[in-house]
């Protein structure tokens, strides 16, 4: 059939032979039955409240898991789908994506939006069960397997979790037993504690099977279907659970000592999640902060290192953020053509659409865009609306502020050398004194992993082979990958750099700097700023886990 997208999923053997049944009651193949059973699923999905939607209990509990170690066997079979691409968007968009999944991800927080739709569609229409599925409940609503999910997660939260969801539990007793308003530092607290209960949850082997232990206990026997509608309500029975769970301390170091556990601890993944929870948050600031400016507000404002490097945003004075309301028709239409027309960026926020960078007309009370804007809003072309909001972030980093304390981070606009020298901010000589820096840089990496080799007792022949490397990169990061990754030393190749000596992007704009120039600052401190980002939730991983974490 001409039209049709193809992509592959991947289910349970035991759906595969439900959807075979089905193509034979119906004398179909493969692909109609497919197409048939994503149509009406869809369909009636749609006219549901996103709450009421259905899954399959596989989807929640990651069945069949996926293999832990490249080279094991594989406990899911493959399945071709040939479908029109608008319906294969719209199956994703009503299918049940978990707290912290994305569908482009690590392995453990992949979303799998397709193969959720697919094999909901086929219990639909067959219901199928195996060994691990026999019992179970087979169907639940988003909101139910969403009440599970935040069981399994309250059940395998670290201590860095519990500090704030704990906290925050006491806050909220508090506040229903009194009518005294709450001071800012309560409001962000639960901020962040909602956000990392409902955004920003981390993902591991662990967490599914906390997940597949409360279903058994929950969703299993007569009274299934009536549990299932407390974790779809989650009331005053699923939150006294919830509570429980929550104080339990399953894993913790007393736990872990008294047993002599010695399994994995992911206090790090947790103590990530919490930073994701204060990024979330601080980016609603931001936004807030944006939307909120008016004529004369500080064009200048600090994102704080609790979730977000330490670093300065600073705006010309002129520039705001418009959220007009839905009924402000020719205002949103209006912003909307100057996002088209490539002169503002729109992000989401607060349910509606801002748009940004505008400033006064001169004369009235009207808004327009910032005049030369084009090439910072080519520089996000292609950005996913909810990754613009850190681009407008970067283009505002003033790079040269330095503070009375030393951030944790280095926050610093490292441009490749080569472009500099295009741009005439460096000489030929500079360029490649930069490059001579980088090359010792490398080098003193690499015979810092030979030294760690020959103490981890490597054989002579596979010193030989590292040193014989040492003016082939590639090959020498290929031979340091015969050790296990999280113990051999980190390998980098060190690139020639120079440090951008001056403010923000849009200073540089509002300064007159050539487009050409602004487009390629805007791209670079987009890339950098989401690199330093990384450095910063990585050293919350190793605070958490220096923190809280387990040492025998």
């Amino acid at each position: 059939m001409s039209g049709n997208a193809e992509t592959n999923v991947r289910i349970a053997p035991s759906a595969l032979e439900a959807l075979t049944q089905i193509m034979a009651r119906h004398g179909t193949s493969r692909d109609a039955t497919i197409r048939r059973l994503l149509t009406e699923h869809v369909a009636l999905q749609e006219q549901r409240h996103p709450e009421d939607r259905m899954t399959h209990i596989s989807t929640v509990l990651r069945y069949p898991p996926p293999p832990r170690w490249r080279g094991d066997p594989r406990h899911d079979v493959p399945l071709r789908v040939r479908a029109p691409a608008s319906l294969l968007v719209r199956a994703r968009a009503v299918s049940l994506q978990l707290p912290g999944q994305h569908p482009r991800a690590h392995r453990d927080y992949q979303s799998r939006l397709l193969t959720d739709a697919v094999t909901t569609a086929i219990a639909q229409a067959e219901p199928f069960t195996d060994p691990f599925l026999t019992g179970l409940l087979p169907l639940l609503r988003h909101g139910a397997a969403l009440g599970l999910w935040r069981l399994a997660v309250a059940a395998s939260s670290t201590a860095p979790e519990k500090a704030w969801l704990k906290e925050a539990e006491v806050v909220r007793a508090g506040h229903r037993l009194s009518s005294t308003p709450q001071d800012p530092d309560d409001q962000h607290l639960l901020r962040v504690a909602e956000a990392l209960e409902l955004n920003e949850a981390w993902h591991a082997t662990k967490r599914f099977r906390m997940a597949t232990a409360a279903a058994r206990r929950f969703l299993t026997g007569p009274g299934a279907e009536d549990v299932e509608q407390a974790l779809y309500e989650q009331g005053d029975a699923w939150n006294t659970v919830y509570k429980e769970w929550l104080k339990t301390d399953w894993e913790g170091r007393p736990f872990r000592r008294r047993h002599g556990i010695t399994s994995y601890d992911w206090t790090g993944r947790g103590g990530a999640a919490v930073w994701r929870a204060e990024r979330r948050v601080n980016l609603e600031y931001f936004e807030d902060w944006l939307v909120g400016r008016t004529k004369g507000d500080p064009a200048a404002g600090v994102m704080e290192e609790s979730g977000t490097p330490l670093w300065l945003l600073r705006t010309p004075a002129a520039w705001c953020a418009r959220a007009p309301r839905s009924a402000s028709r020719h205002a949103c239409e209006l912003y909307a053509s100057w996002v088209a027309d490539g002169s503002l960026l729109a992000f989401p926020y607060r349910s509606r659409q801002a748009f940004w960078p505008l400033q006064r007309q001169q004369g009235t009370s009207g808004f327009e865009p910032v005049p030369g804007f084009e090439p910072v809003a080519a520089a996000a072309a292609g950005l996913h609306p909810d990754k613009v909001t850190g681009f407008i972030e970067a283009v505002l980093i003033d790079w040269n502020h330095t503070f009375a304390e030393e951030p944790s981070v280095r926050v610093a606009l490292d441009l490749p050398a080569d472009r500099a020298r295009r741009f005439g901010f460096i000489t030929a000589e500079e360029q490649h004194r930069a490059m001579a820096e980088a090359r010792a840089t490398t080098l003193k990496v690499m015979d810092d992993v030979i030294a760690w080799a020959a103490g981890k007792e490597a054989s002579p022949l596979h010193l030989l082979k590292l040193k014989d490397a040492r003016g082939n990169a590639p090959e020498f990061h290929r031979l340091t990958r015969n050790y296990p990754r999280h113990k051999r030393p980190k390998f980098h190749v060190a690139r020639a750099t120079w440090t951008w000596p001056g403010g923000s992007v849009a200073a540089e704009l509002a300064a007159g700097t050539p487009p050409d120039l602004v487009q390629w600052l805007a791209t670079a401190a987009h890339s950098r700023s989401s690199l330093i980002l990384e450095q910063a939730m990585e050293q919350a991983w190793h605070r958490a886990f220096d923190q809280y974490g387990f040492r025998m």
